[in-house]
């Protein structure tokens, strides 16, 4: 699954902004969040995230091992 991340974080944050003001909006903004998403739950994008964020740290580690390799050359 991939998810446009630049689209998905606005509709994030209008949804919790109108979750935490009590907004009548909270519906509206739900609604575009569950359109958006289609068939996917936030519960799958979290842990897809989640998993990206693993990889990624995997990488800046490996990344850094080899600069001290590097640098103790």
């Amino acid at each position: 699954m991939t998810i446009d991340k630049q689209k998905l974080q606005p509709l994030l944050w209008s949804v919790v902004a109108s979750w935490r003001a009590g907004s009548d909006a909270l519906e509206r903004h739900t609604d575009a969040l569950d359109e958006f998403l289609d068939q996917t739950t936030v519960e799958e994008v979290a842990l897809e995230l989640l998993d990206e964020i693993s990889q990624l740290t995997a990488r800046v580690r490996a990344a850094e091992k080899q600069l001290q390799e590097v640098a103790n050359a």
